[in-house]
């Protein structure tokens, strides 16, 4: 209702909820993106007995994070899935605000998924026609294809550099043009 194109969906857990998969049905109709947090269960949410959601709802507008740490190995405590989590992001120690009006290091998919949410932002600024799966199409293709994070996520690890890269090469780098065609 706010006219939104992404969406940072940094939490979840392991049942399904009618009203969530409604809201997440009507985001996907609407066009919107849901960056969605892997969870942080030790578990391979490809095994539907062991889904996070709205990860696990297997909606076309959603790209699922996992987390790595600076060694760039999935987290122990991560979820995973080869099939299902589709990228993975930093998301060990890092700097964020806490309560209190504070900072301090947090780990977790929650931290990941924040990274590729701001991709995606990146991208949805710069070209702002792109649908939300030409946006994911990005983020999944320019990932590296680190065989530390293949082993648990389809397209590998989130490069920022790479997807705006890939962005302007397949759509161009004339943004006042972009911008003045989504104002058509």
């Amino acid at each position: 209702d706010h006219n939104v194109d992404v969406i940072n969906y940094s939490g979840g857990g392991p049942a399904p909820d009618d009203e969530e998969r409604r809201v997440m049905k009507e985001a996907e109709k609407k066009g919107i993106l849901v960056v969605a947090a892997a969870g942080n269960e030790q578990n391979d949410i490809d095994n539907k007995k062991r889904g996070f959601y709205p990860a696990s709802y297997g909606f076309s507008n959603v790209i699922t994070v996992t987390a790595h740490d600076q060694s760039r190995r999935i987290l122990n405590s991560s979820n995973y899935g080869k099939n299902s989590v589709d990228v993975s992001a930093p998301g060990s120690r890092i700097r964020s605000s806490v309560p209190g009006g504070r900072a301090g290091y947090l780990t977790g998919t929650s931290q990941a998924t924040a990274f590729v949410t701001g991709v995606a932002a990146l991208i949805k600024s710069e070209f702002p026609n792109l649908h939300y799966s030409q946006v994911k199409k990005l983020i999944r293709d320019s990932a590296v294809k680190d065989p530390n994070v293949l082993e648990k996520c389809a397209a590998g690890r989130l490069d920022a550099a790479k997807a705006i890269e890939l962005a302007q090469l397949t759509y161009g780098t004339d943004t006042k043009r972009n911008v003045a065609s989504a104002k058509k």
